[in-house]
């Protein structure tokens, strides 16, 4: 498997991007926690064990740190894969910083690179949202994301399972993925358009849809915990049209409002006898 590299602007300053990458309470507010796991044999470097909603299970080992804002750190996928070598660099940028990536796979790998191209669009996703919470002082106007959680007491069921999806997702196709979606407005239900469809495994589903003056991004969640699990969506990249930003922030509401009562149908799907991956 080849290396995986990106370059990828991001509109704050290195040292913000900087220590959202190394200090551990802040990547634990965007990627995972993480906690200590004891020593590497030989090197001497702690061994640390990343806990993510996508990712339950992965162990970092901290290869180096430096020179500058760069470090390199061993990923192991589950804490038994062999592990990749992953470097990250932190420079100034025409618009903030610039984050470079790349991650070198052994030889063996039985994680696809499809997977991994998706984990690392949901990490840069990730940080950017988590970047742009921390001061909207220098953030460009434009119309706010949609961000919703709801608590399903079901712990087994899983509502982004392609068999239970179309439950309670106000989403249709002929099959899987969905190509269109559905709101209800004064007028009546709306179909938009649903572009492009990403998934990973049960754990996250991302929809592109095609608002007529752009294409929004939807992306949908879920953390399993003890006695539940946390079904959360984020609904961003409104487009901005001069003239229509009243027209594309009521729709923008409209959508809210379609899906606070998806999520409510999520709960009510999950009853006590559902299955673990659906009918």
């Amino acid at each position: 498997m080849k290396a995986i590299e990106r370059a990828v602007p991001l509109p704050a300053s290195p040292d913000r991007v900087w220590r959202a990458l190394s200090v551990p309470a802040e990547i634990g507010r965007w990627l995972g926690g993480l906690g200590p796991y004891g020593e590497r044999t030989g090197g001497g470097l702690d061994t640390w064990i990343l806990s993510t909603p996508a990712l339950e299970y992965v162990r970092l080992g901290a290869a180096r740190i430096g020179p500058g804002r760069s470090l390199s750190v061993e990923w192991s996928e589950f804490g038994v894969e062999a592990p990749s070598l992953i470097r990250v660099a932190v420079e100034a940028g025409p618009a903030g910083a610039l984050l470079r990536v790349r991650e070198e796979f052994p030889h063996r790998r039985s994680v696809p690179r499809a997977a991994r191209e998706v984990f690392w669009d949901d990490c840069v996703e990730r940080l950017r949202f988590h970047l742009s919470e921390g001061d909207q002082s220098g953030a460009p106007p434009g119309i706010r994301s949609i961000a919703l959680g709801v608590r399903i007491p079901v712990g087994t069921w899983l509502p982004l399972h392609r068999g239970n999806l179309f439950r309670w997702l106000p989403v249709s196709g002929p099959g899987y993925p969905p190509t269109s979606f559905y709101v209800v407005d004064d007028a009546g239900p709306r179909r938009f358009p649903v572009r492009r469809v990403e998934d990973y495994f049960d754990e996250r589903i991302s929809l592109f849809v095609d608002v007529g003056d752009g294409v929004t991004r939807a992306v949908v969640r879920t953390a399993h915990e003890e006695g539940g699990v946390t079904l959360s969506v984020h609904h961003s990249q409104w487009p901005l049209v001069s003239g229509g930003e009243s027209r594309m922030t009521r729709l923008r509401d409209v959508f809210e409002i379609t899906w606070r009562a998806s999520l409510d149908r999520a709960v009510r799907a999950a009853g006590p006898g559902e299955e673990r991956h659906g009918r």
